[in-house]
C-alpha cells in the first residue's frame, strides 16, 4: 500500500475541521471548546483509503471493499489550527507533507490576508512547487462569494474548487481531484529521483 499526507490550511473558522470529519468521520480532533464554540487547538488528523486504479475513496469501516489488486493509497490528512498564535505548531505539522489544501472561507473575504500568510509558511517549509489547491468553502450560504471574487486577491496559481464541507457538497469529486495531481507529483519525484542516481 502507498502512503500519502495531505495537510489543510486556513484562517481560523474557515471549515478545517468541518472537512476533514466530512471524509473520515473518526477523525482526531484536539480542539477547545466553551458552551457552543469550539475551535481547533492541536490539530486534526484524519485517514481514509484512497483507490487510484478506480478513482474511489473508502473510509475505515469500508476497508473490506478495498481490491487489493487495484493501487491503494493510505491518505492521511492533518489540519492545522488556524489562528495567528500557532505559526509555529503549523510549520511543525507542514513538514514531510505531499500535498497542501488551502481553505478559504467564502463569506468572510477580509480572511484571505490570513489565508496569504499560511501559503507562505507552507513555502516556507516545503519550499516552491509543491502541490497545492484552493478549496472555497461554505457555498451553502447565500453570502458565500464566488471564488473569482476572492482568489485572484491571493495571487496564488492553483486550482480551484467551490465546495461545502459542512453539506458534503462536491468535497469527494475536489478532493480525488487533488489526490490524483498529488499522486501524479509523487511519481514524477520517484523517477526524478531514481534518474539521478543513475548519475551519480
Amino acid at each position: 500500500m502507498k502512503k500519502m499526507k495531505i495537510v489543510v490550511i486556513g484562517p481560523h473558522q474557515a471549515g478545517k475541521s468541518t472537512l476533514i470529519r466530512r471524509l473520515d468521520p473518526w477523525a482526531v480532533r484536539m480542539d477547545y471548546s466553551k458552551g457552543t464554540f469550539s475551535t481547533t487547538v492541536g490539530f486534526d488528523y484524519g485517514i481514509v483509503l484512497w483507490d487510484a486504479t478506480e478513482n474511489r475513496i473508502y473510509r475505515r469501516d469500508q476497508i473490506d471493499s478495498v481490491d487489493p489488486s487495484n493501487e491503494i493509497w493510505k491518505v492521511t490528512i492533518t489540519g492545522t489550527p488556524g489562528q495567528i498564535a500557532f505559526s509555529g505548531a503549523r510549520k511543525a505539522l507542514l513538514r514531510g507533507k505531499d500535498g497542501v489544501i488551502l481553505l478559504i472561507d467564502a463569506t468572510q473575504p477580509a480572511h484571505l490576508v490570513y489565508a496569504m500568510e499560511q501559503y507562505q509558511e507552507a513555502r516556507e517549509v516545503l519550499g516552491s512547487g509543491f502541490p497545492l489547491v484552493i478549496f472555497s468553502n461554505k457555498h451553502d450560504l447565500p453570502i458565500a462569494r464566488e471564488p473569482k471574487q476572492m482568489v485572484p486577491l491571493l495571487g496564488i496559481r492553483a486550482d480551484v474548487w467551490k465546495i461545502s464541507a459542512l453539506r458534503g457538497n462536491n468535497v469527494e469529486r475536489a478532493f480525488k481531484s487533488f489526490l490524483g495531481k498529488v499522486r501524479r507529483y509523487l511519481i514524477l519525484e520517484s523517477v526524478t529521483e531514481i534518474v539521478g542516481r543513475r548519475w551519480l
